[in-house]
């Protein structure tokens, strides 16, 4: 049997775009804004983000996945 190839982590945020401001990202917050971890954990962050109950009705946001680069100085 194959040995599996270890996936590609990176860091990540998950958040909406401030409405009227696509510059402007509100990230969600569990613990912490950032993460670190295969694109599978960002998106199934993602959906646990998407399916919160304060994220039901009329104000619903579309959460998306943000990958933090560093900015050379």
């Amino acid at each position: 049997m194959a040995k599996k190839k270890q996936a590609k982590k990176f860091m990540y945020a998950v958040g909406f775009y401030w409405e009227g401001d696509s510059g402007s990202v509100g990230c969600y917050a569990s613990g912490s804004e950032t993460f670190y971890g295969t694109m599978e954990d960002a998106r199934n962050f993602q959906a646990y983000c998407q399916n919160q109950p304060d994220n039901k009705g009329k104000n619903k946001r579309t959460y998306k996945i943000f990958q933090l680069v560093e900015i050379p100085e």
